[in-house]
């Protein structure tokens, strides 16, 4: 099925150039697939119509072949994640793009979700088929995504900008395709529908104040990464055992996966509350886990040696490494640590060396149960006889490993280090 759209060298045009792709994965890799960095909101921009004159507005517009959702949310919202997204995508079998939008930052995601039509529709029938797109997707999200989008949804004539990111907000940037079937307009058209046609987009409605790194903002931040670090090295039990318990101990009293705004986490009939809290909590690891395991399947294993492209710190991906050396060292306390220097062997850093810092006897109790957690696994990955950690260095071993990006704080530069290690399977 061909994609018929339009773009432009910039914004700051009305001069628009109709293009024309054989399929909506072509369409995908030409215009949304490449990351492009600027320091400026600036660059190509594609419209998700087609135009009988070079000049875009609504008037020139003969049909639309997208439907371009915009996800533009604030912290205090509840938002609505790339994760949730692509889960309610994946099991209504619709064929979808979503990337990060230019104003996309650790504190909160915005991204654009973009999904193919079975045929170009004609703009006096546009309004109903993007409606009822919007309404069926949104009864997967419990109501929650017409309260974050941009009111553009309605336009035929705007246009989006493709996959652009600001050099200081590469973290967490990410734009990727999952086949399925395109919206069938038809079927769309005969609902009739009228969502969110009318609604007022002031997002002034806020549901809950966000807490202590929990609440609606934590499910991208403390939460995210407490599950980032167990994937793939603890079952889905022990994961969600986790997160609730960390839940409770960060917010008591105020704890998100009770808080009971959120539609999801109200009881069923003859459900207490306890038992409806730690079922949402069940729900949003399994969510967050298939979203991982699906970007994780589509990971180069191809082993590159070639010196470092870049010195920047790397957004957080996951990669194929070999550690070089461990060396024994010193806090000015005087508590034991190993700093480890590890290489990036596979995709686009390979090349790139990054230093892990492992806490031992007479470090804080936290600390050190993070770092004996991530030598246990290293061991675990490598198949090594438990204490022989060291020897991946000897034997030169090649693990699978996804590298964080840690934010700069206290005048101190941002930097990566390793946040698991996985399995050898």
């Amino acid at each position: 099925m061909s994609i018929k759209i339009a773009t432009q060298l910039t914004a700051n045009t009305s001069f628009v150039s109709n293009r024309d792709f054989d399929s909506f994965k072509s369409f995908f890799e030409a215009i949304l697939d490449k990351k492009r960095i600027s320091s400026e909101k600036d660059g190509p921009t594609f419209t998700p119509s087609f135009f009988r004159a070079a000049e875009r507005n609504a008037q020139n517009v003969i049909a639309t072949s997208l439907i371009v959702l915009d996800v533009d949310q604030e912290i205090g919202d509840d938002l609505v994640t790339m994760e949730e997204v692509e889960d309610a995508l994946i099991d209504m079998a619709i064929e979808h793009a979503v990337y990060t939008s230019y104003s996309n930052n650790t504190d909160v995601q915005r991204f654009r979700i973009v999904m193919p039509l079975s045929r170009p529709v004609y703009p006096a029938e546009f309004l109903p088929v993007a409606a009822a797109t919007l309404e069926r997707l949104d009864d997967f999200l419990q109501g929650r995504l017409v309260k974050v989008i941009d009111g553009c949804w309605r336009e035929t004539s705007r246009c989006y900008y493709t996959f652009t990111v600001h050099p200081e907000r590469q973290n967490g940037s990410i734009s990727f395709y999952n086949a399925g079937k395109p919206l069938d307009v038809l079927e769309l058209k005969m609902s009739q529908s009228s969502y969110g046609l009318d609604h007022h987009y002031s997002k002034n409605g806020k549901p809950r104040e966000p807490g202590m790194g929990v609440g609606a903002p934590g499910r991208s931040m403390e939460l995210n990464r407490i599950l980032g670090g167990m994937f793939r090295s603890n079952t889905p039990e022990q994961i969600t055992r986790r997160i609730f318990e960390v839940d409770r101990e960060n917010n008591p009293g105020s704890e998100y996966f009770y808080d009971q705004s959120y539609t999801r986490h109200r009881p069923k009939p003859g459900e207490s509350a306890d038992r409806a809290a730690y079922r949402a909590c069940e729900l949003w690891v399994k969510s967050h886990l298939n979203w991982l395991i699906r970007k994780v399947r589509g990971i180069d294993t191809t082993i590159v040696n070639r010196k470092a492209q870049s010195k920047e710190p790397m957004p957080t991906h996951e990669a194929m490494v070999r550690i070089k050396n461990m060396k024994d060292q010193k806090t000015q306390k005087g508590a034991d640590t190993i700093l480890a220097e590890v290489e990036i062997i596979s995709g686009e850093h390979a090349g790139r060396h990054l230093w892990h810092r492992f806490y031992g006897q007479g470090s804080h109790p936290t600390a050190l149960k993070i770092s004996s957690g991530l030598l246990e696994k290293l061991e675990k990955s490598a198949q090594l006889p438990k204490g022989r950690f060291r020897d991946a260095v000897d034997k030169e071993v090649i693990l699978h490993a996804r590298i964080k990006y840690k934010s700069g704080t206290n005048g101190f530069p941002a930097q990566n280090e390793i946040g698991t290690f996985f399995p050898a399977n």
